[in-house]
């Protein structure tokens, strides 16, 4: 009965677009198991001076399916958990099987504990998350330095991370430049214009993905530009309806747009 009411409860507050969060603001110590077998402890990861960052979610959230891919992108920025940042999955109410499903589904290979087998229910509860999906960051020091990332984009998530101390892996820490990026109309039924602005001349590579990460076209290959603002058309007219990421290399760094092209 009890499970009973704290789904109902779930449910609730999603439909009523309740701000999903938690209201800690330190960090509470757990221990998952992810789908391989091995078992998390939050608090060593902790002190080994690590930023972690958590992804509440559940296998039929809308927008946790929308948005599983962001949180993908996010931990391959910054170095698949072999940086000073680690990602971790947790699922409310799914098993193993539902979760590998899930994962199968929308390309993810975040480490991640199911509710049911790995544990990602009793987090839930620590946490007093109370909808999905809310993805949380704690730094080192176990505070809790973003209690609620919203939307859970690519860039509102490697914004929070950074902001938390999380450095892209091979960036140095001074490294402040920052490419500012924008892409419209987005949905695309024809063409959308990728607009970004270099603080310094860099060699650009700009390339269209589709969601599993092949690759469809390159419309511009490891070209020397001026610093300054550009723009660079994306032809979406002979794409098939979906969801494609747009990449912007600029040296090194690269930047992440979905583009939605619906014909």
């Amino acid at each position: 009965m009890k499970k009973i009411l704290y789904s109902i409860l779930i449910a609730t507050l999603f439909f009523l677009n309740v701000k999903a969060q938690t209201p800690l603001t330190t960090a509470v110590d757990f221990d998952i198991k992810i789908l391989d077998g091995t078992v998390i402890e939050l608090f060593p990861l902790l002190d080994q001076n690590k930023i972690v960052v958590l992804d509440f979610f559940s296998t039929s959230c809308g927008p946790c399916q929308t948005f599983a891919y962001d949180f993908q992108m996010a931990y391959e920025a910054f170095g698949y958990n072999e940086g000073n940042v680690i990602f971790l999955g947790i699922n409310f109410n799914g098993t193993n099987e539902d979760v590998r499903y899930f994962d199968s589904l929308f390309n993810v290979t975040v480490p991640t504990a199911s509710g049911l087998d790995g544990g990602g229910n009793k987090v839930f509860n620590a946490y007093q998350v109370a909808a999905y999906p809310t993805i949380v960051v704690i730094k080192p020091d176990h505070t809790i330095s973003s209690q609620y990332v919203w939307e859970p984009s690519f860039a509102n998530i490697t914004d929070a991370v950074i902001s938390a101390g999380g450095l892209f892996v091979g960036q140095d820490e001074n490294n402040t430049d920052k490419t500012v990026v924008s892409l419209f109309p987005n949905p695309s039924s024809f063409e959308s214009v990728l607009e970004f602005e270099l603080e310094r001349s860099s060699k650009v590579t700009i390339s269209i993905k589709d969601i599993s990460g092949r690759l469809i076209s390159v419309p511009l290959s490891d070209t020397f530009l001026h610093s300054g603002f550009h723009q660079k058309k994306i032809n979406s007219e002979s794409l098939i309806n979906g969801m494609y990421l747009v990449e912007l290399s600029v040296d090194k760094r690269t930047t992440i747009k979905k583009l939605i092209v619906q014909n």
